[in-house]
């Protein structure tokens, strides 16, 4: 239920705060006052599309917050499945800073529109004379015979598997285009796979293939200095190793002559085993070179081959290369499997199909049997909505197919005259008679949906007095099993309100603003009277305003 409604810098409102409570609660002002601002206000708040230009004062913050009793409604599961704390009063906030820009909270932690909508759609339902169209769509046929036949669990249960059979059938696309692409592909990708198995890339090292390669190239050369190196090293008449030897005998000969002499003949041994450790590495670099010559082609052609998967897939390293090989084969083996994942995906919307069959035709069933009562209801509404020769009825048919809302077809009938033929209601109705429509249908389903709080906006337009006073008892009977909130410019409808607001323009530091106060008893009567004769001193339209207060 609404308990308290506050309007921050939104249109003429500066600041406001409207306390609600139980029962019927009418609202009422002058053409222009700025009821409309204040629906406008709680639609903001209940998750609808900001209007920047309704923001007047450009340099403050707008926000509207409203505060809920959760007390009587089942809804915990909300909280807990979109990580918000639950709390008995819930405050549901909306802001727009200067530069437009919009917030949502719930509790004060920050949500999504979507999540706020989804909540709010839980808490209050705001009617209007537009709303009036949703009962022209086919859908709302059902969601009045599944509150009539306590379908809320069974439907529940079907919506959820309805959404999970779109989402594998979506799925079961996806695969059969895979399938269908890799069977175009399969022989190609098999082709570069085959490309990549030339080739042992686990053991192929880049870097040392091109120093072979270039080792290669300049083999002559690269002999020629290390044989050069070695006999320059080993010789027995010029060798440099033969002569630093013949030194480190000399020097140890006066070992024990000096300390200075014996440092230089360590520096001297320690040249010897460098030399002798070039001359050997020499030995086996020109060893290694001769021996893998005759590879050298071997060499050239997977170099070749690299360089060629490289191009052609456009990557500069073997680790690219790997990975384009991994991407291969993983294609591949999708294909391989992809014939046993549609299938499982079949059978998984073969089973599911049979469930939402054997739900959707309990459903029809359960819809099948509120139909004559809720005609019943309606017709009988409609009278007392001075409506006596119309006449509504639901067509419902089965189908073939599945669809969202089960295997029923709705159509609403509607006649308007006694004698006359049944057509579909979008057909035939007017504007004053949807209206009247839609408050019974309200007023009827309101008994067995578990929503908290509605809204009408001056649904009561173009509606005769006597009418007038039928509707404000059908929204009177309606705040019996829930809080109603009526903005009305007619006093029959306004005086079958438990509590009286009046919406007013003032003056506020040179600027027109829009208020709003809760009536006294006196206050009232003045109201209605005013609304009656647009004069609060006529005589008879104070009694009269009495008369219909009391």
């Amino acid at each position: 239920m609404l308990i308290k409604l506050k309007i921050n810098n939104y249109a003429l409102i500066d600041s406001l705060e409207i306390s609600f409570k139980k029962g019927m609660t009418s609202i009422t002002g002058e053409t222009g006052a700025g009821k409309s601002i204040i629906l406008g206000g709680l639609s903001m708040v209940l998750g609808s599309r900001v209007d920047n230009s309704k923001i007047i004062n450009k340099q403050e913050k707008c926000f509207v917050e409203a505060s809920f009793d959760l007390t009587d409604l089942d809804i915990k599961d909300y909280f807990t499945k979109n990580d918000l704390d639950y709390d008995q009063i819930t405050i549901i906030r909306r802001e727009v800073n200067q530069s437009g820009k919009s917030r949502a909270f719930i509790n004060d932690t920050p949500v999504k529109l979507d999540q706020l909508s989804e909540l709010t759609n839980n808490l209050i339902d705001v009617h209007s004379q537009f709303n009036n169209l949703s009962i022209l769509d086919s859908d709302f046929i059902f969601l009045i015979l599944d509150s009539l036949s306590e379908n809320q669990s069974l439907i529940r249960d079907f919506h959820n598997n309805f959404k999970s059979l779109k989402i594998l059938q979506k799925k079961l696309e996806e695969k059969i285009s895979l399938r269908d692409k890799l069977n175009s592909d399969l022989d190609y990708n098999r082709f570069l796979l085959d490309e990549f198995n030339e080739l042992e890339f686990n053991n192929i090292n880049l870097d040392e293939i091109q120093d072979k390669i270039k080792e290669a190239d300049n083999l002559d050369q690269i002999k020629e200095v290390l044989v050069t190196t070695i006999n320059h090293l080993n010789s027995e008449d010029i060798g440099v190793l033969d002569k630093l030897q013949e030194i480190n005998k000399f020097l140890n000969k006066l070992s024990n002559s000096s300390d200075r002499i014996n440092i230089i003949n360590s520096r001297i041994e320690i040249a010897i085993e460098e030399l002798n450790a070039i001359s050997s590495d020499s030995e086996s670099i020109l060893s290694d070179i001769e021996d893998s010559f005759e590879n050298i082609e071997d060499l050239r052609n997977i170099q070749d081959k690299i360089y060629s998967l490289q191009n052609k897939h456009r990557v500069n390293k073997v680790e690219d290369l790997l990975e384009v090989k991994n991407d291969i084969e993983s294609k591949i083996s999708v294909h391989n499997n992809i014939d046993n994942d549609i299938i499982e995906i079949e059978n998984k919307i073969s089973t599911l199909n049979l469930s939402l069959r054997s739900d959707a035709s309990k459903i029809h069933q359960k819809r099948e049997s509120v139909i004559s009562d809720f005609e019943k209801f309606m017709n009988k509404n409609l009278i007392e909505l001075g409506m006596e020769k119309s006449g509504v009825k639901i067509d419902l048919t089965k189908s073939e197919d599945i669809q969202k809302n089960g295997i029923s077809i709705g159509k609403f009938l509607f006649k308007s005259n006694k004698g006359s033929i049944y057509s579909e209601l979008k057909d035939i109705a007017s504007g004053g008679e949807i209206s009247r429509i839609m408050l019974s249908i309200k007023s009827i389903i309101s008994k067995y949906t578990k929503l908290a709080s509605i809204v009408f906006d001056e649904i009561d337009t173009g509606i005769s007095g006597l009418v007038s006073s039928k509707v404000g008892e059908l929204m009177k009977y309606m705040s019996e099993n829930m809080q109603v909130i009526v903005i009305t410019h007619t006093a029959q409808v306004a005086s079958k309100g438990d509590f009286h607001f009046k919406v007013f323009k003032r003056e506020q530091n040179d600027k027109v603003i829009t208020d709003i106060k809760l009536l006294s008893d006196k206050e009232r009567v003045n109201e209605i009277a005013e609304m009656l004769s647009g004069d609060k001193s006529n005589k008879s339209a104070n009694e009269l305003a009495n008369e219909l207060l009391n």
